[in-house]
């Protein structure tokens, strides 16, 4: 039973990693991994193709963080495994990744596998001359596409400004919409000022109240007259009018009909009228002096 589960597994990873040419594995494997998966690839590690082996291996760098703590046991027997294989190259690349599972960084001292060690000194000295080379493009991590601005700052720095080494000369089609949008908002938004609000107001129709005790009736005084409700005038007797004075501190209420003399003067008549006067009393005086 655990031959065939086996030779499964064995299949799969031939179809999975061994139909390309390509060293090197993107991380599209590691969603069908899982610890189970991990102990079988252990016990059928031995069979498989070196190039499926390299693949295998290098695929562990696209396991999450939290993930490889989760398979940190399994990460670290095959890992084992593959450290005791008779293929250098799969012998220094686990070496290599011997403490992954555990700090998360490559192994860099090698001392184990005198073997493994000038391939692993031809490489560490082949990234050396890269980076160096490739000191000023100042690349980011990859994780830095998931970080919205404030944490990218605090992680990396103050990246400088790009430098701008041309400028487009005709506008895009899309700066023409706009200002064309926004001259007609303009446009649009001046008309309605102009349109001045109606001076007569409408009258609102608004739900007649119920009528109660306390409502009071139109055409009725609120308050009875000091003088009473008097009858009307006989026609027999003199037509007087009823003059009645209303006592201090009430209003009275109601239209009242004014002289045009008796009406108050506004600001500028009354102005125009105590200047009407000084000019009387100066010529008064002027003609006093001369006689």
């Amino acid at each position: 039973m655990a031959t065939a589960r086996d030779s499964d597994i064995s299949l799969w990873l031939h179809n999975k990693l061994g139909t390309s040419n390509d060293s090197w594995i993107s991380g599209s494997i590691i969603s069908q991994l899982n610890k189970e998966v991990l102990r079988n690839i252990k016990e059928c590690f031995s069979d498989l193709q070196t190039q499926v082996k390299l693949k295998l291996l290098l695929s562990f760098f696209h396991i999450p963080r939290r993930i490889v703590e989760e398979w940190k046991t399994e990460l670290e027997e095959v890992i084992e495994v593959a450290g005791l294989d008779s293929e250098l190259w799969v012998s220094m690349i686990a070496e290599t990744i011997k403490t992954l599972p555990t700090t998360g960084s490559l192994n860099t001292e090698i001392s184990d596998y005198e073997e493994t060690r000038p391939i692993f000194t031809d490489m560490v000295n082949e990234l050396r001359r890269l980076v160096v080379k490739n000191a000023d493009l100042g690349l980011l991590p990859l994780e830095c596409q998931y970080l919205n601005k404030a944490a990218l700052v605090s992680v990396v720095g103050q990246q400088a400004t790009p430098v701008k080494h041309f400028t487009l000369k005709r506008k895009p089609k899309s700066a023409n919409l706009r200002a064309e949008l926004l001259q007609k908002s303009s446009d649009a938004q001046s008309c309605l000022k102009k349109i001045s609000a109606p001076t007569v107001p409408l009258r609102s129709r608004g739900i007649p109240r119920k009528m109660t005790d306390t409502t009071p009736l139109k055409g009725i005084p609120s308050r009875v007259p000091t003088g009473g409700f008097r009858s009307p005038p006989s026609s027999q007797g003199p037509n007087r009018p009823c003059l009645s004075r209303t006592p201090a501190g009430r209003k009275e209420g109601g239209v009242k009909l004014l002289e045009i003399g008796e009406q108050p003067l506004g600001y500028a008549a009354a102005k125009k009228r105590k200047r009407e006067q000084e000019k009387e009393e100066q010529q008064k005086k002027a003609a006093e002096q001369a006689t």
